[in-house]
């Protein structure tokens, strides 16, 4: 794992909340769940996922001795807050593991397959650059092909646009102007946009 991509208070507190009981039912996954496979870039955020619904307000009063929380959000099987200035999400995501979890020192990190799934319904709706950074070295590892397929596999019954996923990994405009994350293996934005038009260039509907 490449705790290297990682600020030194995210690392102190994942490991601090790691062995957590309540952390069971919960993977890590996004941005911070690839650095660490991927050692591409810094990433901050703890994002964790569950299959299994849950009390945010129990969730949170186990968060809370641990350390001060700041910024809480809740909603239906959803908890946003910071602990020592580092973010974290907590969300009900019920939809289908293509693989298993791998395991590190007990801590579930959601596999590369999943996340590029994700990752392409994320950049559908959002679009950032950090986003179209990480999507950029998932597909050196899988062909877009490949990844609808997943994604059809995954999102079984949720009705999403293909063609519109499609016309927002070459959306570059809302991202153009925002910070470029620290990088740890060399890579340029405009490089970054060339990769991901070429994929889509070679790509069948």
């Amino acid at each position: 794992m490449h705790l290297n991509t990682l600020p030194i208070q995210t690392i102190h507190l994942l490991k601090q909340i790691k062995n957590k009981k309540f952390l069971q039912s919960f993977y890590l996954t996004d941005g911070t769940a690839l650095s660490l496979q991927l050692g591409h870039r810094e990433s901050e955020d703890l994002d964790f996922f569950s299959q299994k619904s849950f009390n945010p307000l129990q969730l949170q009063q186990k968060l809370e001795k641990i350390g001060s929380l700041k910024e809480v959000e809740i909603n239906k099987d959803t908890l946003n807050l910071f602990i020592k200035k580092v973010k974290l999400q907590f969300l009900y995501y019920p939809y289908k593991l293509l693989e298993q979890p791998l395991e590190w020192q007990t801590l579930k990190i959601s596999s590369l397959i999943d996340i590029a799934c994700t990752k392409l319904l994320t950049i559908s709706s959002r679009g950032a650059k950090k986003d179209f950074i990480d999507l950029y070295f998932l597909l050196e590892k899988y062909s877009l092909e490949t990844l609808f397929k997943k994604m059809a596999e995954k999102y079984k019954g949720i009705d999403y646009n293909q063609t519109h996923i499609l016309k927002s990994l070459v959306y570059f405009n809302d991202a153009e102007n925002q910070p470029s994350p620290r990088m740890h293996l060399d890579i340029s934005w405009p490089a970054v946009k060339k990769g991901i038009i070429n994929q889509i260039k070679s790509f069948k509907i």
